[in-house]
């Protein structure tokens, strides 16, 4: 089997710096609200009312927790756009 050539990332990754207009930065921290605004919907933290089956639970878990971790990257990338 031949050798893998070497992996070279692209100069924006190495730098992990990016630039966004003003409107753009704004845009991107109202879809992370989105973001957590669905994931909370669909599994509050505290539930008033009685939960679910566990099966449905789980889904509802496992969906909350895509919309959460999507959030976690929108708001490293908020970061990273406010320290430059």
């Amino acid at each position: 089997m031949p050798p893998k050539a070497p992996t070279v990332e692209p100069d924006c990754l190495v730098s992990r710096r990016i630039s966004l207009s003003l409107d753009a930065y704004f845009e991107l921290q109202a879809f992370q609200d989105q973001l957590l605004g669905a994931a909370h919907t669909i599994d509050p933290e505290t539930s008033p009312s009685p939960s679910p089956r566990k099966t449905e639970q789980a889904r509802h878990r496992a969906l909350a927790s895509v919309f959460r971790t999507w959030a976690d990257q929108v708001e490293r990338t908020l970061e990273t756009a406010r320290s430059t």
